[in-house]
């Protein structure tokens, strides 16, 4: 069969090479978020799918076992086409698939909706995808509410990758922790811990964030993947903290206890 190719296939595949996504375990965190989407949408398959040059590899999901199938048949193919949600809802009834293999087995596959993992402009390197065996509506707001937890895997993604790694995306190290030359504080007043937190609360992606605060997504990162005290400029520290603030989130700090964070 054949499928559609993004124009951007060469950079899109050395992305994926980048975040070393097929070469080992991934977070635990993305098999709880195909389980919150299977209760969340009620269906009986949730994947998680990253298209590599021939093969779509499925890291995470609802069928134990399934690890992989031929690029050629994946409809992923369709998501990573675009940011939006990529939706099927008869399958049976649509020309690009009527004689697919998925759609003519047993179960059929009648249902398809796929929201892609987006890592940069343009640059998609994969899907969460829901299936169903027969053919179902999907409204506007589940098409938001998939679009986000493709947004938090790719968070997850990326937090992964530093942490293993300890460099971004681009391959280039982190700048040092302690350069007197970046005019870095050590000890600024919120933790790593309390901003990850606070984003949670107001169910915002790093992307939103830094546009909130005014700094790089980078940044946000920086903060979120670091293992307590923070190690970015002062500044860069209180802006990320007055958007959360403006957003709605209290930070806390009782004494005797971990500083946490709460709404307002």
């Amino acid at each position: 069969m054949t499928f559609p190719m993004p124009p951007n296939e060469v950079e899109r595949l050395q992305a994926l090479r980048r975040l070393k996504i097929l070469d080992g375990a991934l977070p635990a965190g993305l098999d709880r978020i195909c389980a919150a989407a299977q209760g969340l949408f009620q269906v009986p398959v949730v994947l998680m799918v990253f298209l590599d040059k021939d093969v779509a590899w499925i890291k995470s999901g609802t069928k134990p076992g399934l690890v992989e199938a031929p690029r050629h048949l994946s409809f992923c193919n369709y998501t990573v086409m675009h940011d939006e949600v990529f939706v099927v809802p008869d399958t049976g009834r649509d020309g690009r698939f009527v004689s697919h293999p998925y759609v003519n087995a047993d179960p059929p596959l009648r249902f398809y909706a796929g929201a892609p993992f987006v890592t940069e402009p343009g640059i998609r390197i994969g899907s969460i995808c829901i299936v169903d065996h027969v053919p179902r509506d999907f409204t506007p707001r589940q098409m938001n509410l998939l679009s986000n937890l493709a947004r938090i895997t790719v968070d997850e993604l990326w937090l992964h990758h530093v942490e293993e790694t300890g460099l971004a995306p681009s391959s280039q190290p982190l700048p040092p922790l302690r350069s007197p030359l970046l005019d870095f504080q050590i000890e600024p007043s919120i933790t790593s811990q309390q901003v990850r937190a606070a984003r949670g609360l107001v169910n915002w992606s790093v992307r939103e964030l830094a546009e909130a605060a005014g700094v790089s997504p980078m940044t946000v990162k920086r903060i979120e993947a670091s293992d307590g005290t923070l190690s970015v400029r002062d500044r860069s520290a209180k802006s990320v903290r007055a958007a959360l603030e403006q957003a709605g989130v209290e930070f806390v700090f009782a004494a005797g206890s971990e500083p946490g964070v709460r709404p307002r």
